[in-house]
């Protein structure tokens, strides 16, 4: 009987506990937020990322009635400051930029701290960007086909840069070489604008660039757009077509931007901060802030994005195993 009594105790007292927590839970999430929130950035400031992050964030605080405040922690190809969402509690109050540099180290890295599915929770997409690719405006090259068979004529001698070993813009470009069945060099740079500034003096072939970065140059005729790597036409570069349409189907670089939390927080925090980006997405303004930066603001809800996120760690996935890609540290 003694036994029974405290089993019997030891239950009740479980399940206040439990109702309890269950209470605080709701609470937090019925007086979401209350507090300032925190938005990883994890690179360093001033680079294209932190240009709409900015805006993104002032406009989110007007939509919540609270401060968001920036944290860049830059390093490791996107992976201290990912890391360091992925170990912040699921309370709402700590945000990551998503970028496809962390999607790839999903399958790049050996010794990955976190895993995208599991311990991250998508809230939605936040911006979408055209990659161009731009040539030496002195080579025999105007398009695709062009590209190729230089490419295949002149086997090791086009060299293409990126902003570093492991991002989209180096992966995109080995997944153009394995499509195209065409051997090339590749130039890391630590940014678009040395890289281009080398293409300008003819120590680069070419690199698939933002079009803040390349459009202005391509106007002026100092580099030569011969492609953009997304599904459809830009409407500034109406005349470049698309690889896809150049011969390979499907094929798609593009700069993406997001917004995840840890994973466990809360469904309806979730949704709230997913319903306040899809508001702001929407204003006149952050549409012409970002537009300056060279992306188009986009929003989708937590489903889709998760979708996406998928879409994204498949493609690159098979990328990295294609060439056999180990990220380093």
């Amino acid at each position: 009987m003694r036994i029974r009594k405290m089993m019997l105790a030891l239950a009740l007292s479980f399940a206040a506990g439990h109702a309890a927590a269950q209470t605080a839970v709701q609470n937090a999430v019925q007086n979401y937020p209350n507090k300032p929130l925190r938005l990883v950035v994890p690179f360093a400031a001033g680079g294209p990322v932190d240009t709409i992050s900015r805006p993104f964030a002032e406009k989110l605080s007007e939509q919540l009635g609270q401060p968001v405040v920036i944290d860049y922690i830059p390093g490791a190809g996107t992976l201290i400051g990912s890391d360091n969402i992925a170990k912040s509690a699921p309370d709402g109050y700590s945000l990551l930029v998503l970028t496809v540099d962390i999607l790839i180290l999903q399958s790049s890295h050996p010794k990955l701290p976190f895993d995208v599915f599991r311990d991250f929770a998508p809230v939605g997409v936040t911006s979408r960007g055209t990659i161009a690719l731009v040539v030496d405006p002195k080579l025999p090259i105007r398009n695709i086909p062009e590209f190729v068979a230089y490419a295949k004529a002149n086997p090791g001698k086009l060299s293409f840069g990126s902003t570093g070993v492991g991002g989209s813009l180096h992966l995109g470009a080995e997944m153009l070489k394995i499509q195209a069945n065409i051997d090339m060099t590749h130039v890391p740079y630590k940014g678009v604008a040395p890289a281009l500034a080398d293409i300008m003096g003819g120590h680069l072939s070419w690199i698939f660039s933002s079009m803040a970065g390349a459009l202005p140059l391509a106007r002026s005729g100092k580099v030569r757009a011969i492609a953009v790597a997304s599904l459809n036409r830009n409407p500034l570069l109406p005349d470049v077509p698309t690889i896809a349409e150049s011969g390979y189907p499907g094929f798609e670089v593009a700069v993406i931007n997001g917004i995840i939390v840890p994973a466990k927080t809360p469904r309806p925090i979730i949704n709230h901060l997913s319903q306040a980006m899809i508001k702001l997405l929407a204003t006149q303004d952050i549409k012409e802030r970002f537009a300056k930066s060279g992306v188009d603001a986009a929003s989708n809800t937590p489903e889709e994005f998760a979708t996406m996120i998928r879409n994204e760690v498949d493609k690159w996935g098979k990328v990295v195993k294609a060439i056999n890609f180990v990220q380093k540290d």
